[in-house]
């Protein structure tokens, strides 16, 4: 069965908003003004009504331009008085900002960045950090990700206290992770960065953005349990948002067909099975020992051989899922990075050196789920049929980001 290698690590909403106008909320006929468009308009024409100084204009026009962004019907008025205010005062970081995200959200990324590069000009500023460590995650390539860290790190040495600069350093931990070989350790920082982000600001505990980017990650990390509780928590904080329990559902289904294809070892024991002989471990070197007799954690010198009950592919390709078994016993690997075009069949023989086990044992609202895994970080780790798959077997994860300017600037 073949997997396709798209690794969808959905930070949703990813991208910045221009105020708290969403056009799920917006809603009258073309042409027809809402009731907070109507007032957006009134309090602009009371903010033009008032004379100020000249030294007073720039905060003023500011000021009129975030009035304006209250809907995005105003983003186009907001952006010519933003930049009025910016040419007479250069060093209003706040208008600065402020202009990053209303080019963003009609998408001129270029824009936005430099504009947020614009306000760090004029002194250190945690939102403009903030936003540019997510502007940055927008682009290709590892040196932009290494920058969105740098930057999320420094909004966190700025204001410490701000779950949303922890949040977004948590993100920029994951688009790292994802993109620059999976290191353990990077993926224990952004858990870290996610709770310390709860830790400090309660707010950020209520972002169920927060909840659906830590349990993507606790997913691919194996922990089920937790990823299941992550999505299920995003869910009842956001009731008309899909995402979270779309994925919990596919993860159910997941790990249930995983202890089905699994479950038929014990009813196949009894028949007639091709032998498993020690020649098919190929350059593996180590000696065969029955799953049965697997240790939990780590088995150095040690292989398993079995043949393959069936696969088992999540929505997205990643991981394959191979049941194993050898007559003692059974286990599931969980393949990571393997081609669209690679997957094994019924029958074939797969032997794995020195596995890992793990003895997954899941409760979930009333949902049961055991098995005994073994992760394999790529294809070329496993012997198939007394041989290692070809390097073609092997595809790299891609991360995947939503960006969704009109949501709020927190974020998601």
């Amino acid at each position: 069965m073949a997997a396709a290698m798209k690794m969808r690590m959905m930070m949703m909403g990813e991208g910045v908003g221009v105020g708290g106008g969403d056009p799920k909320d917006g809603g009258g006929a073309k042409g027809t003004p809402t009731a907070l468009e109507e007032e957006m308009e009134r309090m602009v024409q009371r903010m033009e009504g008032i004379r100020v100084s000249p030294q007073a204009l720039p905060r003023a026009l500011y000021l009129r331009g975030r009035a304006l962004l209250v809907t995005p019907l105003g983003s186009p008025r907001a952006e010519a008085i933003l930049g009025r205010a910016l040419k007479l005062e250069p060093g209003l970081s706040g208008a600065w900002t402020l202009l990053g995200e209303t080019l963003w959200g009609r998408g001129d990324l270029d824009g936005a960045r430099a504009c947020f590069r614009g306000a760090l000009q004029h002194g250190e500023d945690a939102e403009a950090r903030r936003l540019l460590s997510m502007a940055l995650r927008q682009s290709d390539g590892a040196a932009a990700l290494r920058e969105s860290l740098r930057h999320a790190e420094a909004a966190v040495r700025c204001q410490p206290c701000d779950g949303r600069n922890w949040y977004v350093l948590g993100n920029a931990y994951v688009s790292l992770f994802f993109a620059g070989g999976q290191r353990p350790e990077v993926a224990r920082r952004a858990l870290g960065a996610y709770g310390q982000a709860e830790k400090v600001d309660p707010t950020a505990a209520s972002n169920p953005d927060l909840h659906l980017n830590r349990a993507t990650l606790l997913q691919f990390e194996e922990n089920y349990g937790a990823a299941l509780d992550g999505y299920a928590r995003a869910a009842a904080l956001a009731p008309d948002w899909t995402e979270p329990r779309m994925r919990r559902a596919r993860l159910l289904d997941y790990l249930s067909r995983i202890c089905a294809a699994v479950g038929g070892a014990s009813k196949a024991r009894g028949r007639r099975r091709r032998a498993l002989s020690p020649s098919l471990l190929g350059a593996l070197g180590d000696t065969v020992t029955p799953m049965a007799a697997l240790w939990d954690g780590d088995n150095a010198g040690r292989a398993l051989l079995g043949r393959v009950l069936g696969c088992v592919l999540p929505e997205g390709g990643v991981p394959i899922a191979v049941g194993l078994s050898d007559g003692t016993g059974a286990v599931v690997l969980s393949v990571y990075n393997a081609a669209p075009g690679w997957g094994l069949a019924v029958g074939d023989a797969v032997a794995v050196g020195q596995p890992h086990v793990r003895r997954h044992h899941i409760q979930h609202q009333g949902k049961t789920f055991s098995f005994v895994g073994v992760r394999i970080p790529s294809p070329l780790a496993l012997m198939v049929n007394g041989r290692r798959p070809p390097g073609s077997a092997v595809a790299a994860p891609r991360l995947s980001c939503s960006c969704a300017p009109e949501s709020p600037s927190l974020e998601r």
